[in-house]
């Protein structure tokens, strides 16, 4: 894994989002450690990665479809949490929705991320 294009790939995340971007962290799912951050949160990480797990076990234990590409959580004060589980890693972010279009987020802002962090595991 190369730490410094995951560091460019939060620049990316952070131009494209603009000051809608509160937090963000790249986290191991073994153990909830932050890999890259920008006004990282270790605490959010490791608590993230459990929900993470138990949110799996839930879909599973229930017979629902397998959880996707991320899952979303709507807070109070127009905040949300927004996690991409990627395998051995997750990305987790904190993001105001007042200062960001949601269709920039779904559709730009992920795509990128997922190919930049590809690209960081593949160097």
């Amino acid at each position: 894994m190369n730490v410094e294009k995951l560091k460019k790939a939060i620049e990316v995340q952070k131009s494209t989002l603009g000051e809608g971007l509160v937090a963000t962290d790249i986290y191991a799912t073994a153990d909830g450690m932050s890999i890259a951050d920008y006004n990282g949160n270790p605490k959010a990480c490791a608590l993230f990665n459990q929900i993470t797990q138990w949110l799996k076990k839930a879909l599973d234990g229930s017979g629902f479809p397998t959880l996707n590409r991320y899952y979303i959580l709507d807070l109070v004060n127009d905040m949300m949490v927004l996690v991409i589980p990627l395998g051995d890693y997750q990305w987790g972010m904190l993001i105001d929705k007042k200062k960001i279009q949601m269709g920039l987020l779904i559709n730009i802002a992920i795509p990128q991320m997922v190919s930049s962090f590809e690209e960081a595991i593949a160097s």
